[in-house]
Order: structure tokens, then sequence, then C-alpha cells
């Protein structure tokens, strides 16, 4: 196949994908209850190993995979090589709320990322993936004691949210004196978001209600990356990484609407203002003889001082740490279980949605494998989450879930010059 013809098809299917992730996303794929807060459910662009390494990846490079979470990692790069990944993911949700039980089913196509080198030491990356997602349907009904012998009033309410806020990112790295990369993404975000409550009776006389919030977000940033990376003799390979990315405020516009007794208001604009936080990442990765390879991620991000609707005491700080270990039981081998890559990990997170009572805590566990395609260098990887919400008491909604996540790495040779006699 020649390059013209391999590019073609590269970007064919970037289009493809380009229409299915929109098109899936603007669907509701998640209903946790917890998504209805602030910018819904918050998700990180972990890609390619890091998914079944509890999402370890600051301290991780290789020219295999595509490493957003720490822009540094570009530099990892074969200079004869395109590398093209995407992500589609299912999860199973259980909720729980004193005696009533909750089950729910969703999916989503992640991201799709490309990267490819500009240079033997410089490397570029680009994508789009779902920074949060908003998707909760949540009802109550309940019985009013009629007044002067009137028969007893029947309420519903219901309180729901749906969008959310997608990452558009272009990534560059250089490596320097052969121990040293430093990288940068330029990030976009925008989507919308949307709150909906209404409370209505059967009775006319009671006046019932419909509000409607309408969120228009639009933000560009960026973060920074550094990768320190040492061989020691020919078997031992240590990583050090580190990422930064600064406060930023959004570009936004806030629609609102209330209906109450079928009278329509349009509350006028308001200057509101929303903001991502402060935040920074330290990673460390050590591999051993290129079979072994352990990460620790820690990172924080300083939500209690973001603004949401022009407030800085909605919001919580975060912390997150992840433990992963990948292990190859040989580099060449005459068996196919031999040359997959097998991953566990652990991950333990807050969430930044502040609640009286405390935080709410995210604890996961995952584990899959990279296996590698037949006669090629690209990699199907898969991987396994079981996953638990961790609530301040039992009043809160429990939530158990259970996630499968399938990504593909193409990697395919473009910038071979051809030799013609």
């Amino acid at each position: 196949m020649s390059i013209v013809q391999s590019k073609g098809k590269a970007l064919l299917l970037m289009s493809l994908l380009l229409c299915t992730f929109l098109s899936l996303n603007a669907q509701r794929n998640t209903y946790s209850p917890y998504s209805r807060y602030a910018y819904g459910l918050l998700h990180e662009p972990v890609m390619g190993q890091s998914v079944a390494m509890g999402g370890a990846s600051y301290g991780l490079r290789s020219a295999s995979y595509i490493n957003p979470m720490n822009p540094a990692s570009y530099s990892a790069i074969d200079t004869l090589t395109f590398l093209f990944d995407f992500s589609c993911s299912a999860n199973l949700s259980q909720y729980r709320e004193q005696d009533l039980r909750g089950l729910n089913f969703g999916y989503t196509l992640d991201h799709f990322a490309m990267k490819f080198p500009l240079s033997k030491h410089w490397g570029l990356a680009m994508g789009l993936y779902e920074y949060s997602k908003l998707g909760y349907l949540y009802g109550a009904s309940g019985v009013l004691p009629g007044m002067q012998g009137e028969d007893d009033v029947t309420y519903v309410e219901s309180y729901s949210a749906s969008g959310g806020l997608n990452n558009l990112f272009i990534g560059t790295s250089i490596s320097l004196f052969d121990c040293l990369s430093l990288g940068i993404n330029w990030n976009y975000k925008f989507g919308n978001l949307s709150y909906t409550n209404t409370l209505s009776y059967s009775n006319s006389l009671y006046k019932g209600y419909a509000e409607n919030d309408l969120l228009y977000l639009r933000q560009s940033n960026f973060d920074f990356g550094l990768q320190y990376f040492q061989k020691i003799g020919k078997k031992h390979r240590f990583v050090v990484g580190a990422t930064y990315s600064m406060p930023q405020k959004f570009y936004s516009e806030v629609n609102s609407t209330h209906i109450v007794r079928d009278t329509l208001q349009v509350a006028p604009d308001a200057d509101y203002r929303f903001s991502t936080p402060l935040s920074y990442g330290l990673g460390l990765s050590y591999t051993f003889d290129n079979r072994l390879t352990v990460a620790v991620d820690y990172a924080y991000q300083d939500w209690a001082n973001a603004e949401y609707y022009s407030h800085t005491d909605t919001l919580a700080s975060t912390q997150r740490l992840a433990l992963g270990v990948e292990y190859l039981p040989a580099r060449m081998a005459d068996y196919y279980y031999q040359v997959i890559k097998y991953r566990a990990g652990l991950q333990i997170s807050d969430s930044y949605i502040n609640f009286a009572a405390g935080n709410l805590k995210d604890i996961s566990l995952t584990f899959g494998a990279g296996l590698p395609l037949k006669g090629q260098r690209s990699v199907l990887n898969l991987a396994f989450e079981i996953g638990k919400t961790i609530t301040p008491n039992k009043q809160f909604i429990q939530e158990n879930y259970y996630k499968m996540t399938l990504s593909v790495a193409f990697n395919e040779t473009w910038f071979m010059k051809r030799k013609f006699n």
C-alpha cells in the first residue's frame, strides 16, 4: 500500500470517528446521580496501556502509545511511523438508596488521537476526548392531603441533567540531551450543559413549575509536561514525570427559563464566571529489561478555588493516586500468549463535588492486556475496571460500576523513503 493510500484511509477513518464521537456523546451515556452536579463526571485522557494500569501515566513514555496526560511523552516516537489510537467503552452501574435498587448500562466512544514525528527527537500529537458528561434523571412522587374535603393532590417532581464538555488537544514535545523531554498541550474545551427541574400537581390550583438552565461553555488553555529519563546498565530504566496546568476561565453564556402556571419567564443574561483549576501531577516509572514496568502517579486539582456560577465555595479540591504494573513474559517467543502484555492497577481519587457531609471518594481495580495484532506493530488494548463510589454516610446513593474499555493503536510506516534503481 502506498503512503498516499495509507494517509487517505487514515483521514477517512478520522472523519468517520469524529462524526461518531460527536453523535454518541450527544446522547446520554451515563446515568450516575452524581453527574448532575457542576460540570458532571470528569474524565482524564488516559489512553493505551495506562487504562488497565489504574490510570498511571505521568512517568510513562513509549513510541507505541499516545499519552496526553503528559505531553512530554510525545518525543518518544519512531521517526518512520504514524500512530493512531481510538477507544470505546461500555459500563454497567448498580445503584442503591435504602431499599431501592437501580441498574443502568451505557456506552461511548472515549477518544481518538494521533501521533507522528516532526524530527528524530521531536513529536506531535492531537486528538479529541470527552472531558465531562452529564446524564441524570431522577423523579419522585407523593400525595398531599386535600383541603376542606377536597380530594388528595398528587405531585410529581423530577431532576435531570444532560450534555457535557469535549476537549480538543494539539501537543508537541522535544527531547534534549537524551535524558530530558519538555512538552506542551493546547486544549480547547467546548460543550453545552443542561439542568432541568420540574414540579407538577394533579390539581391546577397548585402552582407547578419547570426550570431550565442551559450553559454554553468554551475555553482555551495550556498544560505543560516534563519527563526525565535515565537508563542504568542495560536492563534498568527510570522515568520521572511532572505536569502543570494553569487555572483558566471559560467563555460562558447562560440561558435560564422558568415556567410557572403556563407563563414563560426568561431570565436576563447574567455575567456568571466559570473556570477550571490549577492542577499538577507527579509520576514515576521503572522498567526492567523492557518486560516489567511499574508506575505510580499523584495528581492534585485545586477545584476549591475554581469559579462555578461566580462562586469559589461550590467545589472541592481533589487528589488522585494511581498505581500500575505491566508484564511481558518474553519479547520473542514461539507462543502468542508469551508476547501479550498483562496489566493491572489501582486508583483512589476524590470527587470535586462539595457536599456538606463530606467528599465522595472513588476506588477502582483495573486489569487487562495488550494484544499484538498478527504481523503488525499495532496493538489491541483490552481493560476491565471494577469500582465503587465511597460516600460520607448511608444516606447517599451507593454506586458500584463495572467498565470494559477496548482501544486499538494502529502503528503504520508512513515516512520511509523509497529507493529506486
